[in-house]
């Protein structure tokens, strides 16, 4: 006999973990099946927007995530020739004065490790690593698993799923029957710099965004200060290259050789650069069938260039909790959050595609571009933002 209020997920990611903690504090019971056999402590740093924060508050978690963040007063665009700032957008306090949260960076393990503990801290919600949730059908009486686990398959039964299994997910291509995620043409040099081992003077109370022609850079604070975050993306990525790999220091030093001294100096001071193709979904196609769901990466998987990915899926894990308590476990209730998740994501994944292209432009329009932004109000930098920023889920 299935519970009644029984749901299963695949994916013990953000997007995985925060749907269980939703769910949970809706009176739902869940199973999270992550096929890893232990979760990774690897990653890379996320920025949280207030809009994540205001989710994250409301499950109970967000002390613990800013125990383990770092606080930056705001953004400053630079330029990589130069170095120089051609702008500062406001965060720190002006944020959380104008939309009740703050702007946090956090390495995704650290936030991985806060949802997980609060997962396991509740009694309706279960574990279970290295299982997967290999196929998934749907019936008059629920849902019907198969989940593979020790090199065994078994039958799970429950009344609703939700595929949370990430860029590569089993769940999209196995069960909703849709083409799996495509190359951008972008890829991410990633890699961490103790907080003792930068430069003398080196500004890190703010996040700082370079464009640069053809690449940019992010750089932040993570693990509560103790490491810097850097990202630089490149175009002209293989387009033949999903996976991550280890990256020649030799080389990312090559491709930001015109860079200003400042930012190849950095890029000198770390080790163990990992390079990321950056995938997209296709947009095309049901994000729900019956009562099954693709969330997050599964569902949008977009480019990192409006920091919106993980807030993206912390987002759907909401309001999806809330359609399920408001309309129960039917297929109204899937069919109706993904109306309403369907434009804002569009939206904001048109937003990272266009920012590709602005922070990547080269000679004469980078000169346009820099200084319609340095004569911009800083506060009007903000606002820009507040679309993204002010989501509640509230009505939705």
């Amino acid at each position: 006999m299935v519970a009644s209020r029984s749901i299963l997920i695949s994916g013990a990611g953000i997007a995985g973990l925060t749907a269980a903690l939703a769910l949970a504090g809706k009176g739902f019971r869940v199973e999270v099946h992550e096929k890893a056999p232990k979760l990774e402590t690897a990653g890379a740093g996320i920025q949280l927007s207030p809009n994540a924060l205001r989710v994250l508050g409301r499950l109970g978690v967000l002390k613990a995530v800013q125990a383990v963040s770092a606080l930056p007063a705001g953004i400053r665009i630079r330029s990589a020739r130069t170095a120089r700032t051609i702008a500062t957008v406001p965060l720190g306090g002006t944020a959380i004065e104008r939309f009740g949260h703050a702007y946090l960076t956090i390495h995704r393990a650290d936030l991985q490790q806060v949802l997980l503990t609060a997962c396991r801290a509740d009694p309706d919600i279960s574990i279970s690593t290295g299982s997967s949730i290999a196929d998934a059908t749907g019936h008059a009486n629920g849902i019907s698993a198969l989940i593979t686990r020790a090199g065994r398959m078994e039958t799970h039964r429950a009344m609703a799923i939700l595929f949370a299994d990430g860029i590569h997910s089993t769940g999209r291509k196995e069960v909703f029957a849709l083409p799996g995620a495509v190359a951008s043409g972008f890829q991410a040099w990633r890699a961490t710099v103790a907080a003792d081992g930068l430069p003398a003077g080196f500004d890190f109370d703010h996040t700082h965004l370079v464009w640069g022609r053809g690449a940019h850079a992010v750089l932040y604070p993570v693990r509560n200060g103790r490491y810097l975050n850097m990202v630089i993306c490149t175009d002209r990525a293989p387009k033949d290259a999903f996976a991550a790999r280890p990256g020649d220091g030799a080389e990312i030093a090559r491709r930001v050789r015109y860079w200003h001294s400042d930012w190849r100096n950095l890029v000198g001071r770390a080790a163990d650069w990992s390079i990321w193709p950056l995938l997209t979904m296709p947009s095309k196609g049901r994000w729900t069938q019956g009562r099954m769901a693709l969330i997050g990466d599964a569902a949008h998987g977009m480019l990192p260039f409006a920091a919106q990915g993980a807030a993206m899926g912390i987002e759907d894990a909401d309001l999806i909790a809330r359609h399920l308590e408001r309309h129960g476990l039917s297929e109204e209730a899937f069919a109706t959050w993904e109306k309403a998740r369907r434009k804002r994501v569009a939206k904001v994944a048109k937003l990272a595609r266009k920012n590709g292209e602005i922070y990547h432009m080269g000679w004469p329009f980078s000169t346009a571009r820099n200084l319609v932004v340095r004569l911009s109000p800083a506060q009007g930098l903000l606002r820009r933002q507040a679309w993204i920023y002010d989501w509640d889920g509230e009505g939705q």
